[in-house]
């Protein structure tokens, strides 16, 4: 049998933190409010669920949306229509009832037989959803009831446009790798925080390449290791100093150094001589003056 030709889809998936961890009653509850939260969301990009092909997963929902659908109109009123209706959620129950989503956004193909969907655009939003460092930055952030995290594609074309209601600073990247030691890269955001708690915020953190090609699996610092879905991996050791050719230097070494040579230091720092005499020997330390100049 032939399979038909696929279509092109926006992908969502919404997945509720610790279900199976909840009693039987809580599940059946929060199950039910999880439309009622997903109707209102997708009301407020224009959408009618009933349009869209919805499949259930029990602790969570998958949602096929048309592509014709504004992407920026989606991920700027999906996400606020969630965090609203979550919102309303919380005031109507108790903690044992609270609701709180990892969501993603990806965009693809699937093939649609009758009920069945193929599709790696859907297995690629799964794993994003499903991943350590997504489960952890909602676990940090425990003002909030909702994390999105966006496929690479969706972050290059719609987060980076600067479109109106989209802000990029507010997403970070999360890399993580997945059960067949497959690197990937999700975008993460936080609504209500400046950016997502527990990932490495400053560029060129080397954290961030761990994970992908050439660089030791899992993600940055502690953002990785709750489980579920994808591996993190240990974090790599502090990268040692290598002092060598240098005379007649002071060397800075240690955290928050201001300087790296002449008698100026601050912050927690270890300073060495580097001046040998001829034979090799190295002189005595000299203490640092009282004034620190």
């Amino acid at each position: 049998m032939v399979a038909p030709d696929p279509l092109n889809h926006w992908i969502v998936l919404l997945d509720i933190e610790d279900f199976s961890l909840r009693p039987v009653t809580a599940q059946a509850t929060l199950h039910d409010e999880l439309y009622h939260v997903v109707e209102f969301a997708l009301a407020r990009a224009g959408l009618d669920l009933a349009r869209c092909l919805v499949q259930d997963r029990g602790d969570g929902v998958l949602i096929l949306i048309p592509s014709g659908t504004s992407p920026t109109k989606l991920l700027r009123e999906l996400v606020r229509g969630l965090e609203d209706a979550l919102a309303a959620h919380r005031g109507k129950y108790n903690d044992d009832h609270r609701m709180r989503l990892r969501a993603g956004l990806h965009q693809g193909v699937v093939i649609q037989q009758g009920e069945r969907w193929t599709s790696e655009a859907i297995n690629d939003t799964a794993r994003l959803v499903d991943a350590g460092p997504v489960k952890q930055v909602l676990a940090r952030a425990r003002r909030a009831d909702l994390v999105l995290v966006v496929s690479e594609e969706i972050h290059r074309s719609v987060v980076l446009g600067r479109f109106p209601g989209i802000d990029p600073a507010a997403y970070l990247p999360a890399d993580f790798v997945t059960k067949h030691d497959e690197p990937r890269r999700g975008w993460v955001t936080v609504p209500g925080y400046p950016a997502p708690p527990g990932l490495p915020a400053q560029p060129g953190d080397p954290s961030r390449d761990r994970g992908r090609p050439g660089g030791a699996s899992g993600t940055g610092g502690d953002a990785g290791g709750v489980g579920g879905g994808a591996g993190t991996g240990s974090p790599a050791p502090p990268p040692m100093p290598h002092i060598h050719d240098v005379t007649n230097s002071q060397i800075l070494v240690g955290d928050n150094a201001l300087a790296v040579s002449g008698d100026y230091v601050a912050g927690d720092q270890h300073l060495h001589h580097h001046t040998h005499a001829a034979d090799g020997t190295p002189p005595p330390r000299r203490a640092a003056p009282a004034d620190g100049s």
